[in-house]
């Protein structure tokens, strides 16, 4: 039996999820403009903790990262370790330490679209800085 996929409309949460993403990588992306680990241009914008697993850094700046695609590449399918330590001596253990402490604090749901029209308008508001 042939299966057959209907592409279907993103409702009006996942369009501001969208854009609340697309708002993170061009701040990330902005403010990062070279790679953390070369100095190399970068071209992507990168959880350094992974937003599955980290959901509340998930819109965080401080969380994000820019990496040449190389390092991106690395840090994914060969040798995240090395790339994780590169980047924690570069910005220092305090400052892991405490973006993992953020991680840590009351859990908001994820689940309203009022979550993602406030995360929307704080990156705007810290894009502007």
């Amino acid at each position: 039996m042939k299966r057959s996929f209907i592409k279907r409309t993103p409702n009006k949460k996942q369009k501001l999820a969208i854009q609340a993403d697309k708002l993170w990588k061009e701040l990330i992306l902005s403010r990062n403009p070279y790679c953390e680990v070369c100095g190399e241009p970068s071209f992507q914008a990168h959880h350094f903790y992974f937003k599955g697993s980290y959901p509340l850094l998930k819109y965080e700046i401080s969380n994000g990262i820019g990496l040449c695609l190389k390092h991106h590449s690395l840090l994914h399918f060969r040798d995240a370790k090395a790339v994780e330590e590169i980047i924690i001596e570069k910005r220092g253990k305090i400052w892991a330490e405490k973006l993992k402490e953020k991680s840590k604090r009351e859990f908001v749901s994820r689940q309203t679209i009022g979550y993602y029209e406030n995360r929307i308008g704080e990156l705007k508001r810290k894009n502007l800085l």
